[in-house]
């Protein structure tokens, strides 16, 4: 499909590449949780070496922290203190996940709760203008997830019973 139906051929489509690099930020913050649920329990992780292979994992997080500092005109102190809570968050997911002795429901629990912790610490370093735009970016994001999920839009589906 040819671009020239949205942008002149061989030009820079700015809003249009907004989009799309937003609509990737969303799926990257999006997707360790559900990651994290999709994930059966590992057995044999002593010997396998790295979990489920995932290599190349800090690029994708350095691109997340490169377009909150554009979006959000971070400091180069908040760019530090973001990247110290996003490994810090990164070091419980991998630790969670690989805690065989929590149950597959408890841990897409969890892991919702790690998530929500590292957006609660990520503001507080904001000041009240990057916030502002820090929750408008968290409601677009939620927004896409839920028309990307069929527009359920209601409460969550119950846990299954035991």
């Amino acid at each position: 499909m040819k671009m020239t139906m949205f942008c002149k051929p061989m030009t820079f489509c700015k809003p249009m590449m907004q989009a799309a690099v937003l609509a990737l930020c969303t799926t990257a913050l999006c997707a360790v949780p559900m990651m994290a649920q999709d994930n059966p329990a590992p057995q044999q992780q002593d010997q396998a070496g790295p979990q489920g292979g995932r290599h190349g994992g800090a690029g994708n997080e350095e691109h997340q922290i490169e377009q909150l500092t554009k979006k959000l005109n971070l400091t180069p102190d908040q760019v530090t203190q973001v990247k110290a809570i996003d490994d810090d968050a990164r070091q419980q997911m991998m630790a969670l996940r690989s805690d065989s002795s929590v149950a597959q429901s408890d841990k897409h629990a969890k892991m919702m709760a790690i998530h929500q912790a590292s957006q609660d610490k990520i503001r507080a370093v904001l000041n009240d203008d990057q916030k502002t735009k820090y929750d408008a970016m968290l409601a677009e994001m939620k927004a896409r997830r839920e028309s990307r999920e069929g527009g359920q839009g209601g409460a969550p589906p119950p846990p299954p019973q035991q």
